[in-house]
């Protein structure tokens, strides 16, 4: 009786989570520029319900930050290598790559049967210079847009301006894609034996390169707490430099202070004999 109730309950979560799987992702991507600005916001939903938004005006608050750090990164990050080496660290890959030619083509056509374009819409505002180019440019568009705009969920219309130079425009792109469908696939395409040596292949590059990049990171750990050692044996030499100049010192300012006290006993004695003679005078 559990055994069969667990049975349900996991039937039931697999039908579920396949729902889920099937009905996918949707992808809203908006797009407008007006002037000299573009703003974009993208959403991602599950259900309907939102699990990733992004604004242009996120990037826009940590852009000068990301660009200082990246030029940072990229003065550190520079490759010595020649582009030979490049190409003999990358040419096993490049020739399983090859080898798989055929599963990857099918799967790149089976995954784009898993997108389906719920909304396309484009709305160019075009003004130029040169009024017929204006005209020549929209009518184009015009002629492009009357072929794709048969479909239902794409729209692509021009606004020619012949009084202003401007380009301004304002779209957007829903996309459905199917997850269930795409693990199905990705499963499929696992299961080759070209495909398969190719991870290997790639799994291994990658071993490779992080196993490099830790050797680096630790010669550079090495380096920097050499050049630290080398820093504080030079630091505690002058400290005991310093130490001894303060002794030295300190011993001259003694002698010094002896050879005063010296010379005051001397000049005390001296004044006492002086003292005494003028008495036996008397």
């Amino acid at each position: 009786m559990i055994l069969n109730l667990i049975l349900i309950i996991l039937i039931a979560l697999i039908i579920i989570f396949s729902i889920i799987l099937y009905n996918g992702l949707r992808i809203i991507l908006t797009v407008e520029k007006e002037k000299a600005e573009a703003r974009y916001k993208l959403k991602i939903t599950l259900l309907k319900i939102p699990i990733f938004t992004k604004d242009s005006s996120e990037d826009k608050a940590t852009e000068s930050e990301e660009e200082k750090e990246e030029d940072g990164e990229e003065e550190e990050s520079k490759d010595k290598k020649g582009l030979m080496e490049k190409y003999n660290e990358i040419k096993p890959i490049l020739k399983e790559l090859i080898k798989s030619k055929k599963e990857l083509k099918k799967y790149l056509k089976d995954i784009l049967k898993s997108i389906d374009i719920k909304k396309l819409e484009g709305h160019l505002i075009l003004g130029l210079s040169d009024s017929f180019t204006t005209v020549k440019i929209a009518s184009w568009i015009w002629s492009i847009g009357a072929i794709v705009n048969s479909k239902k969920p794409v729209s692509l219309t021009v606004d020619p301006r012949f009084t202003e130079i401007i380009t301004d425009f304002e779209g957007q792109l829903e996309l459905k894609i199917n997850l269930l469908k795409i693990i199905f696939y990705s499963l499929i395409l696992v299961s080759k034996k070209d495909i398969r040596e190719l991870i290997k292949v790639i799994y291994a590059y990658k071993k490779a390169k992080d196993k490099e990049n830790e050797e680096k990171e630790n010669s550079n750990e090495e380096l920097y707490k050499k050049e630290k050692d080398t820093e504080i044996k030079e630091n505690s030499k002058e400290e005991l430099y310093k130490k001894e100049k303060d002794t030295e010192i300190k011993e001259n300012s003694k002698e010094e202070l002896d050879k005063k006290e010296k010379d005051t006993e001397i000049k005390e004695n001296s004044k006492e004999e002086l003292d005494k003679k003028e008495e036996k005078e008397t």
